[in-house]
């Protein structure tokens, strides 16, 4: 399993728990451990805790940066894609911003719209020029 593909099954796993408004740890880590393997579990486990624990903070973030709708209007899968890349800027600092955001893109191309695709662009950008 490569590293994009744990990412896309982290971002399916945050999906899954929104639709199912089940955004909690524990619920995060057993999917985790039944769906990736090798090193990406503890990882993805680390992860998937990070942002559940943190979901309040992340989502202020993403509604300070979006212009057109706040967290609770947006597409899930769109939700799931921002919150996942936030979570692994501020988690895993051996994974470049740049890098993180590059994925969250091709994500949204894969999953979503290409203007989904501009807009979590937009939105990320703007979240991560902040830090600098």
């Amino acid at each position: 399993m490569t590293r994009n593909e744990a990412r896309e099954i982290l971002m399916q796993i945050m999906f899954e728990m929104e639709s199912a408004r089940t955004m909690n740890a524990e619920t995060a880590v057993k999917l985790a451990e039944d769906r990736l393997s090798g090193n990406h579990i503890v990882r993805g486990k680390d992860l998937l805790t990070y942002i559940t624990e943190h979901i309040e903070d992340i989502d202020q973030e993403i509604n300070t940066h979006s212009r057109a709708w706040k967290t609770g209007r947006m597409p899930k899968v769109d939700l799931a894609i921002m919150r996942l890349s936030i979570g692994e800027v501020r988690a895993c600092e051996d994974i470049p911003t740049a890098v993180s955001v590059n994925e969250a893109i091709n994500l949204a191309r894969k999953y979503s719209t290409p203007q989904s695709s501009r807009y979590i662009h937009g939105v990320l950008g703007s979240i991560f020029k902040e830090d600098e």
